[in-house]
């Protein structure tokens, strides 16, 4: 089995539409712009074929014009921006997506949002480069499996997914159909949704709402939607019953708040998840005022001040036009990036004793730089509190948490975290009461990130991630 932490990976929204649609996946791109920023692309469908066009940066540096200047198609349109988790940057955008391939089987277009845990077989027999993203690997084997066994696409993908292993939330076409796939486990969300007479897919709901659609419903596992004009139909994956293991990360951080996930809120589930927080992990006596750390804490902060009678205040400010700093993808460019997207205000914080509440701990790159900012505003302390237990564990299911030696958490002590932050004290919500907040049994998520039960066999490439940290590194 390969390492996946050595392969060009995504964690990324995908977004697709049935009708005259290469505006309206734009729109569904821009809401989910928060899920990759380093490249953006769609693929349109039309009589001539499937023509696609992509490059690095945000969805408005690749398509700042609305029309696009693409062919109205009407025979499926589908789109991606690109969180790169591994594999280094990719200024050109030569690693974007969708991947288009145009075979003696047919064409198809394909855009992926996941990591797939075993290609290095298929890599080898299909002649794939190494620096082939796991994506274009997939792409490979369903036009092998077209060409080979002269299929269409979607009976290449019920011959090929159930071989697949890892986490992919897909939205694909031949040039006649609209697919969207959702893996057995359902690792990653996709969403359906309906805008007059188009059927439209992506990552999240709050994105069929920014575009006026309304959600029709959430992709089961092992779910194969396919839509054409006559129609839209499901079908299933043929595979073993293997535990529903979505991703609790979702709902922690990545997804827009406004969304829902697995049938559950995301606000609701980070409002709980605070007022949790607040239970398990009280301000010390003397604390003044509570501060979010934005935007995505803003939600759990809310929930801890009404659970504490704190009152919240605007303590750092977030400037726009600035991505977020998790998924940049180097630590260089992540401090960069903090410093350029976070102040903090003098005025609401100094001489007070802060309460932080933040969503996740991971690297600790934005902690060290906010508990900093604070204490030069002139807080007189900072207390942090964490929405969810500290991550320890490698992602292998598309989301960019770092090998051991890098996530904060598997290198030092709990008793240390503080003194390593710079902060007067730091707590954590434990995993049982955050799996309560998403309102979610333990074996419907995948909490691998954080408790080292991984749904999949893995390969880890160091078994010192299994171990208990032993000092402040």
């Amino acid at each position: 089995m390969n390492d996946p932490l050595a392969k060009p990976r995504e964690s990324c929204g995908v977004a697709g539409a049935w009708g005259p649609a290469a505006r309206t996946v734009r729109g569904l791109l821009m809401a989910l712009q928060h899920r990759g920023q380093q490249s953006a692309g769609i693929a349109v469908c039309g009589e001539a074929g499937i023509e696609c066009r992509t490059g690095p940066g945000r969805v408005t540096d690749v398509f700042p014009n609305p029309e696009l200047h693409l062919p109205h198609g009407t025979l499926g349109t589908i789109g991606h921006v690109r969180y790169a988790t591994s594999g280094g940057p990719d200024p050109d955008g030569e690693l974007a997506q969708p991947v288009v391939l145009d075979g003696p089987g047919g064409p198809l277009a394909l855009a992926h949002n996941g990591t797939l845990v075993n290609t290095a077989k298929a890599r080898t027999e299909l002649g794939v480069s190494a620096d082939a993203t796991d994506t274009a690997v997939l792409g490979h084997l369903l036009a092998a499996a077209m060409e080979n066994h002269g299929v269409s696409l979607f009976k290449a993908l019920h011959l090929v997914l159930p071989r697949i292993t890892g986490a992919y939330s897909l939205v694909l076409t031949d040039g006649r159909r609209l697919y969207g796939v959702r893996d057995p486990q359902a690792f990653r969300p996709l969403c359906l949704g309906r805008l007059d007479d188009t059927w439209l897919l992506a990552s999240e709901s709050a994105a069929i709402a920014a575009v006026g659609g309304t959600l029709f419903r959430e992709l089961e596992p092992g779910e194969v939607l396919e839509a054409d004009a006559v129609g839209m139909h499901s079908s299933r994956l043929d595979v073993p019953a293997v535990r529903r293991a979505s991703c609790v990360f979702e709902h922690v951080y990545f997804a827009r708040a406004d969304s829902r996930i697995d049938g559950r809120s995301v606000y609701e589930a980070r409002y709980a998840a605070g007022r949790a927080l607040a239970r398990y992990a009280p301000p010390p006596p003397g604390s003044d005022v509570v501060v979010a750390v934005p935007d995505t804490a803003r939600v759990a902060a809310d929930g801890y001040a009404r659970q504490t009678g704190l009152p919240v205040v605007q303590g750092l400010l977030r400037h726009e036009g600035v991505g977020r700093s998790f998924i940049t993808g180097d630590r260089v460019g992540r401090e960069a990036a903090v410093r350029q997207k976070l102040s903090a205000v003098p005025a609401a914080v100094a001489g007070r004793e802060v309460v932080l509440v933040d969503d996740s701990l991971v690297r600790g790159t934005t902690m060290n730089a906010v508990v900093a900012m604070l204490r030069a505003a002139g807080a007189a302390a900072v207390h942090l509190r964490i929405a969810s237990p500290p991550h320890r564990w490698p992602c292998f299911y598309g989301i960019d948490t770092g090998r051991g030696d890098t996530l904060l958490g598997a290198q030092v002590l709990p008793d240390r975290l503080a003194g390593h932050l710079g902060c007067d004290s730091a707590e954590f919500l434990p995993l049982e009461a955050l799996l309560d907040a998403v309102d979610g049994a333990p074996d419907t998520y995948c909490t691998a990130c954080l408790d080292g039960r991984f749904p999949t066999e893995v390969d880890l490439p160091d078994p010192a991630f299994l171990q208990q940290p032993t000092g402040g590194k």
